[in-house]
C-alpha cells in the first residue's frame, strides 16, 4: 500500500463550498488525472482517501490536507502536476510526500495557523493586544449555541485560554492590523475565527473589514504536518 500526503490550497469563489464538497472535488479530480487510486472492497467500494481537521466555510486557505491511498507509487512531483492539471487555479497542490505514520491525519493536525487581516476606524492596538493577552491567560469566557442531534439549541460556555495557543498583532497601516493567531484543533472542536473577531469587536473595537487566511495544519509539536 502506497498513501501519499498531500497540501492544497483552497482559495477565492472555492472558499465557499463545504467539507463534504471538498472531498468528492478532489476525488473527481483523482479519477479525471488518471491516477491508479486504491479503493475499499465490499458492495460499494469508495475512494481511500482521507482529509485533514474542516476548514470553516468561508474561510480561504493555502495550508490543507489529504492522504490518498493508490495501487502504484507516483513521485510526489507527478502526482501534483497530474492533479493541477484537472484542478482550477483556486485549488492547487502545493505540496505532496510519502510520510510513515500510523495516527491518521485528522489525529495529526493538533493546530491551525491563521493570519488574519482587520480594519477599524477605531483600531486601538493597546486595547487589541491588552484583549489578546487576556485570551491567552486567565482566558475570556463566552457562549456558543448549536444544534444538538434532536435539532434542540444548546448552549456551551467557552474558555479562549483551551483553545488559543498563540497571538500576536502588528499595525500594517492607519486602522489596520495584521494578527498571527495559531488554535488548537480538537476532537470536541476548535476555536472558531469569526468567534475571535467578534469577541474583538464585542471587547475592544468595532471591526469594519476583516481578511482569513489559514496558513497551515501543525502538528502537536507545532511542526507543519508535510
Amino acid at each position: 500500500m502506497y498513501k501519499i500526503t498531500s497540501k492544497f490550497s483552497k482559495t477565492g469563489n472555492l472558499k465557499y463550498i463545504s467539507h463534504l464538497d471538498v472531498l468528492r472535488f478532489i476525488q473527481r479530480a483523482v479519477k479525471r488525472a488518471g491516477i491508479e487510486a486504491k479503493y475499499s472492497e465490499g458492495f460499494n467500494p469508495h475512494m481511500k482517501t482521507s482529509f485533514g481537521f474542516p476548514l470553516s466555510l468561508g474561510t480561504e486557505s493555502i495550508g490543507e490536507y489529504f492522504e490518498l491511498e493508490l495501487n502504484e507509487k507516483i513521485s510526489p512531483q507527478e502526482f501534483m502536476d497530474k492533479m493541477n492539471g484537472v484542478m482550477p487555479k483556486e485549488m492547487q497542490m502545493l505540496k505532496a510526500g510519502y510520510l510513515e505514520e500510523s495516527q491518521s491525519l485528522m489525529a495529526r493536525c493538533s493546530y491551525a495557523e491563521y493570519i488574519i487581516g482587520i480594519e477599524s476606524n477605531s483600531l486601538d492596538m493597546d486595547k487589541l493586544n491588552a484583549l489578546m493577552n487576556e485570551m491567552l491567560e486567565p482566558g475570556v469566557e463566552f457562549s456558543r449555541q448549536k444544534k444538538n442531534k434532536k435539532n434542540k439549541t444548546v448552549t456551551k460556555e467557552i474558555n479562549t485560554k483551551d483553545f488559543i495557543k498563540f497571538l500576536k498583532a502588528e499595525s500594517s497601516g492607519e486602522g489596520r492590523a495584521r494578527i498571527q493567531a495559531v488554535f488548537a484543533t480538537t476532537e470536541t472542536g476548535s476555536m472558531r475565527v469569526d468567534e475571535f473577531l467578534r469577541l474583538i469587536d464585542e471587547k475592544a473595537f468595532g471591526i469594519d473589514y476583516s481578511t482569513i487566511m489559514k496558513i497551515d495544519a501543525l502538528d502537536k509539536e507545532m511542526k507543519t504536518i508535510l
